[in-house]
């Protein structure tokens, strides 16, 4: 049964599926019955891999549960041809970039006659876009086909210019200047979906400083302008530098900054280049610091970072590590503390001795958080400064908090005119999918979607507390992205996509593009051949307007149009939204505020689920690393259900995991072993097929234990608890199969089919292939579009599940002592003590546990020998909460008796050929090895021989 045999049973049923159409959703009468599933759409520029795989399945799973819970499910799936992606892709193979056509050729296994067709952006959207829903196909995603779409559809680019004219004159899409992350070569601003690894360019403003010099100017770039009393020293790099004239406002600067920087800075200001300036001409000059009046030395430093900030970096080596072993290097040996932090050294500076840069770093964040949220301003800062500054020095800064002296000394330096502020991007270098470094600049005239608008942001925080969130701890990441999130520019110069409609030369981006675009999928099949206008999308978005008027004036059937609104107020809102957790960053943000301001609150998405990464060999998926692991190859190598599992399975949703081929080809072996018992179970035969009771313990047990299977796999597929659910219905349901063989003495068939029974629809959302198969051979219908099982499918008998919890417990138990004795037993004696006021004890002690007293209380209340009360009291504590919860129920129950009519049961679990039962309170059972008396009533003695 190798990869073969799942793949050869998929292709059967996926296309028994298809031609019953078993997966189209259409609008019922029943409107509270419906469930509308969503996941984002793919990017066309390369194949799916397998962490797609983990958010599609992961959505299917739960989709197929819910259409077996008795719900009408709609899950639509469409493909995102539109923003830069899919045109960098096709830019780099017309240039003949050998990297990437490679990996198309090497792991994607692509012809190269079809590689060089990909030149065309278009034809290489559409060849993905196939091969995509071909595998989608192939992993068996139970989606509604009928409703695909990509975003060069007319009708979607018609449904996004409505929605941005309705943003527009919302008022939450406005027009004006920011700075943004901007490509330089491609000419327009970028997010997360237009650079390489799908970075979203994080902007943070920095206090420059400048200190005078003889010719020119010297800026210092930095988060902490308190500390300029304390510079004793400016750090350059060993890289060319140029003075540089700036002329903004009718105000002239020359100043000095890194080459590298320089080219940067030019997006953010209006500088010419005055001439070039080597590190070795800078060190022999000397700058002035602007508060205090000292010349300070011009010293090169090796951590500074000639491309961050201005390429210039104050040297305050009191309070940075850092700065002190740049400016001990650079021979100045001064430290002037000008901050002072409870728990902290008089010069933190000088608190650590390592250059390790990982040990600084963390050493450095710590200060700054000090000093910036318990540090005070020195008094000695007064007399650093000229006497006309002074008063101002000791009104507004010396003596106070940290927090709240920093603004004072940004206008103190505003007043000497030596005080500005630039844009970095802090978690770069950031690179566009065209290659170029990713720089801040300052955009005129752009459109922006408002998400730093206080009262919509309000609205959105507020909105928050009608969406359920999976898992439930997502949502502070969510308050913390949209109490950060900034206003964002729409517009991009080239790439595919929407055009604004009032601006022909500017496209929509993509994420701005793909917020709203689920409520598409609800009438799109019906949109196919017909034209949409706004009136029509008033009605069927918004109930405005009337279809007959519609009909008179855009040449639509009035019936398609009423259907379509019917369409749309029966699926809408989405039900759940299923995400990998990057996204949490940006596009489901947008997605939360743009439905708020079209729809309102009724409109919101009901639930969000976010799930972790795949990994490959413990790192993240880069081409660069040629660890892409495409889900075609992997269902061809191991199987589409064994990847079904091992995608959605391996971790808490949450988490990241690493996708390891040896997991999922054990996954493949449970796989076949559980195939092969269910297909036997479904073989049986008997005189006793007809069987209505089940009268043996076997019987009962099992019978009980299905109820409570069921109950509890109900409960985690509901939760979206995967790894639990398939670990219960893969692997304990067999064991348990196991252990009831081994239990009885002969086996029920009709309780077994029922079981089967059971267990195929148990299984059915994970491995929907091998349900289909083990299912036609016994039953009739599709297995997945039966009843999910139900508890009331199988009888209770708490007092054999009780028997059997005790026998199971014991058998743990005895190979726990094998363990500890290093020793397998070949024979094993156990004694029982029935003892009653032993057993009235029990009871007391399990009601003493459950109310959350201690052993103190207990043997307060109970009256007995102290050091046998306290042992049974350890005994039972150890118990689980179910077994306890049995054994206060049947306390009085015979030990004796359990064990004696379940002895062979004990010896094949236990492999051993004899055991020996006594009863410790009988006079004539031998004492072997004094065990005899540490038998307590439900923990019996053991001795292994």
């Amino acid at each position: 049964m190798e990869p073969e045999f799942f793949n050869s049973i998929a292709e059967k049923w996926q296309k028994i599926w298809e031609e019953k159409g078993v997966f189209r959703a259409d609008p019922s009468n029943d409107r509270s019955n419906k469930k509308f599933i969503t996941v984002p759409f793919p990017y066309t520029n390369s194949p799916m891999h397998i962490g797609h795989g983990r958010t599609y399945i992961s959505a299917d799973v739960y989709a197929r549960y819910l259409r077996m819970k008795g719900y009408n499910v709609l899950f639509p799936f469409a493909f995102q041809f539109t923003g830069t992606p899919i045109l960098s892709v096709a830019d780099a193979i017309r240039k003949g970039d050998t990297e990437l056509i490679e990996s198309f050729s090497t792991i994607y296994n692509i012809p190269k006659e079809k590689i060089q067709e990909m030149k065309d952006p278009f034809k290489l959207a559409e060849y993905f876009k196939s091969e995509m829903e071909k595998t989608a196909k192939k992993l068996g995603l139970s989606i509604d086909w009928r409703r695909t779409f990509d975003t060069t559809d007319e009708n979607f680019q018609r449904f996004i210019q409505w929605q941005f004219e309705k943003l527009r004159k919302g008022g939450y899409l406005v027009s004006g200047s920011d700075v943004v992350g901007f490509c330089p070569v491609d000419n327009f601003p970028v997010g997360m979906h237009d650079t390489k690894g799908d970075v979203e360019p994080e902007i943070e403003d920095m206090d420059v400083i400048f200190f005078d010099g003889e010719s020119f100017l010297f800026p210092v770039a930095t988060s902490r302008p308190e500390t300029v009393f304390g510079a004793v020293g400016i750090a350059i790099a060993d890289e060319e530098y140029v003075v540089v004239e700036e002329t903004e406002n009718s105000k002239h600067k020359s100043y000095v900054v890194s080459r590298k920087v320089f080219g940067k800075l030019s997006y953010q200001k209006s500088l010419k280049e005055v001439r070039s300036i080597s590190p070795e001409e800078l060190v022999k000059l000397k700058a002035r610091n602007p508060l205090t009046g000292r010349d300070v030395k011009i010293v090169k430093g090796r951590m500074v970072n000639p491309s961050f900030g201005t390429g210039l970096v104050m040297l305050v080596p009191a309070h940075d590590p850092s700065h002190m072993l740049m400016a001990r290097e650079g021979g100045i040996d001064e430290a002037i503390p000008v901050i002072s932090t409870p728990d902290l050294p008089e010069i933190p500076g000088m608190g650590i001795d390592t250059e390790d840069p990982a040990e600084l770093r963390d050493y450095i964040d710590s200060i700054y958080r000090a000093e910036y949220y318990k540090g005070t301003m020195r008094d000695n800062i007064i007399q650093m400064v000229p006497e006309f500054m002074r008063q101002k020095v000791k009104d507004y800064i010396a003596g106070r908090r940290v927090i709240d002296a920093r603004k004072d000394v940004r206008d103190l330096l505003r007043v000497m005119d030596r005080y500005d502020r630039i844009y970095e991007i802090s978690n770069g270098p950031i690179y566009c999918r065209c290659g170029a470094e990713i720089v801040v600049k300052k955009i005129e005239d752009q459109w922006f979607l408002a998400y730093d608008d206080p009262k919509w942001k309000n609205q959105t925080l507020h909105s928050l507390n009608l969406i359920k969130f999976v898992p439930p701890e997502v949502r502070k990441d969510f308050e913390k992205a949209i109490f950060n999130m900034k206003r964002r520019a729409v517009g991009r110069s080239r790439g595919i996509g929407v055009k604004l409609p009032w601006n022909g030369s500017q496209i929509i981006d993509s994420l701005s593009d793909s917020t709203i675009y689920t409520a598409f999928y609800t009438f799109s099949h019906i949109a196919k051949g017909k034209k949409l206008t706004d009136e029509a999308l008033d009605y069927i978005l918004l109930g405005m307007g009337s279809p007959e008027e519609i009909e008179k004036t855009n040449e639509i059937d009035v019936k398609d149009v009423i259907k379509m609104r019917n369409e749309f107020e029966y699926w809408y809102p989405v039900d759940s939204r299923h995400s990998g957790r990057d996204l949490v960053q940006n596009h489901l943000p947008f997605f939360i505020y743009n439905h708020l301001a079209i729809f309102g609150e009724e409109m919101l998405p009901k639930q969000i689920v976010l799930n972790g990464f795949i990994r490959v060999g413990g790192k993240k998926m880069s081409k660069s690393l040629r660890n892409i692991y495409p889900l075609e190859k992997a269902i061809r190598e191991f199987g589409v259900d064994p990847i079904r599992v091992a995608l959605s399975s391996s971790a808490l949703i949450i988490q990241d995991t690493d996708f390891d081929p040896r997991n999922v080809e054990a996954t493949g072996e449970q796989l076949k072993k559980v195939f092969g018992l269910i297909n036997r179970i479904l073989e049986l035969q008997g005189n006793d097929i007809d069987k209505n009771e089940e009268n043996s313990l076997a019987d009962k047990w099992l019978s009980t234990l299905m109820r409570r299977r069921i109950a509890e796999a109900n409960k985690k597929y509901s939760q979206m608890e995967f790894k639990d659910v398939f670990d219960l219905v893969i692997y304990k349901l067999y064991e348990d199969l196991k252990d009831y063989t081994e239990l009885g003495e002969s086996l029920n068939p009709r309780l077994l089919r029922k079981v089967a029974s059971a267990w195929i629809r148990m299984i059915c959302p994970a491995v929907p292939h091998m349900a289909e198969e083990l299912w036609s051979k016994s039953f009739d219908g599709l297995a997945s579009v039966q009843p999910f099982p139900t508890e009331d499918e199988f009888k209770e008998y708490e007092e054999a599940e009780f028997e059997v919890s005790y026998l199971n417990e014991l058998i743990e138990n005895i190979r726990n002592l094998e363990s500890v004795i290093s020793k397998e037993a070949e024979k094993i004696i156990i004694y029982v003590n029935d003892d009653k006021s032993l057993k009235d004890a029990v009871r007391e002690a399990i009601d003493s546990i459950e109310q959350g007293k201690g052993l103190k209380d207990f043997l307060f209340e109970v009256k007995g020998d102290e050091k046998e009360l306290e042992m049974l009291f350890r005994r039972i504590e150890q118990y689980d909460k179910k077994l306890r919860g049995l054994l206060a129920k049947y306390a009085n129950a015979s030990e004796m008796e359990i064990l004696t009519k379940n002895v062979n049961y004990l010896m094949r679990k236990l492999n051993v050929s004899e055991i020996s039962i006594f009863d410790s309170n009988d006079p004539m059972s031998p004492d072997i090895k004094g065990k005899k008396r540490s038998a307590l009533p439900f923990s019996p003695a053991i001795v292994i021989i």
